[in-house]
């Protein structure tokens, strides 16, 4: 939103990025290239997404973050804790900005969270808000009492979430979730590796499938163990396997 131009977006990445003393780098020290934006999300390139974070407006980023719902209570009935994002002009500086540009700095989101908004992607941009029951049964199976699916709100445009959905296609056909090209259906998804000072890192893996018309939304979080694409992708694979199948 900030950049129409995002799609001649290029950046050339070299493995890491020095700014101030601190030092940002992609896994592996690995130098993805020249990168444009598919492919920095694709392979999860740090020193690409660091970079644009620190040219973005922080008011217009935290603004972005609370219509998702950091910061606030999440429109679940379900019992959850606030997600917090706490970026802002005046008292966050350019090295908090590019941290949390990558999901660092002092970010934080819980998998109920991370799951609605995978959801949202896969709903055209539509938030719904999420429950547990169903329906509930008599022993005949006569449906005593339904719930019906409620919407949250409109996160983001139809064209937006169309072209997340394409973001999210490139991470299984071409990044850090490949494994999960071999299923099948179509996934798309997004890997994480949240690092934590003095501990190992959480994985993170979010997605759905079928791409086009999807069925299931998901949401893994692996904590104190590594990298999203060697521990949280496998268990992602073995939930999509198990619904499909």
């Amino acid at each position: 939103r900030e950049n129409p131009d995002y799609l001649n977006y290029s950046y050339n990445c070299k493995g890491k990025v020095e700014y101030d003393g601190m030092v940002i780098h992609c896994s592996n020290n690995k130098a993805h290239g020249k990168v444009d934006l598919k492919k920095a999300f694709a392979k999860s390139c740090n020193t690409s997404f660091s970079s644009i974070g620190k040219e973005l407006s922080m008011d217009g980023f935290r603004k972005l973050c609370e219509s998702f719902f950091f910061n606030g209570e999440l429109p679940a009935k379900i019992a959850n804790n606030p997600s917090r994002f706490e970026l802002k002009t005046g008292s966050s500086g350019v090295k908090e900005a590019m941290q949390t540009a990558i999901g660092q700095g002092k970010t934080l989101i819980t998998p109920l969270h991370n799951a609605m908004i995978a959801a949202a992607v896969a709903n055209d941009g539509i938030m719904m808000k999420p429950y547990v029951v169903d329906r509930i049964e008599s022993a005949g199976g006569r449906v005593l009492k339904g719930y019906i699916p409620q919407e949250a709100g409109a996160v983001m445009s139809a064209e937006e979430a169309d072209f997340l959905k394409s973001l999210m296609r490139a991470v299984v056909t071409d990044g850090t979730a490949r494994r999960l090209n071999n299923l099948s259906v179509k996934v798309a998804g997004k890997t994480g590796t949240a690092q934590l000072e003095g501990k190992e890192s959480h994985a993170w893996f979010i997605g759905f499938a079928p791409v086009n018309e999807p069925k299931i939304a998901v949401s893994v979080l692996v904590e104190n163990i590594g990298s999203g694409s060697d521990y949280a992708v496998p268990i992602a694979e073995k939930i999509f396997e198990a619904y499909f199948n």
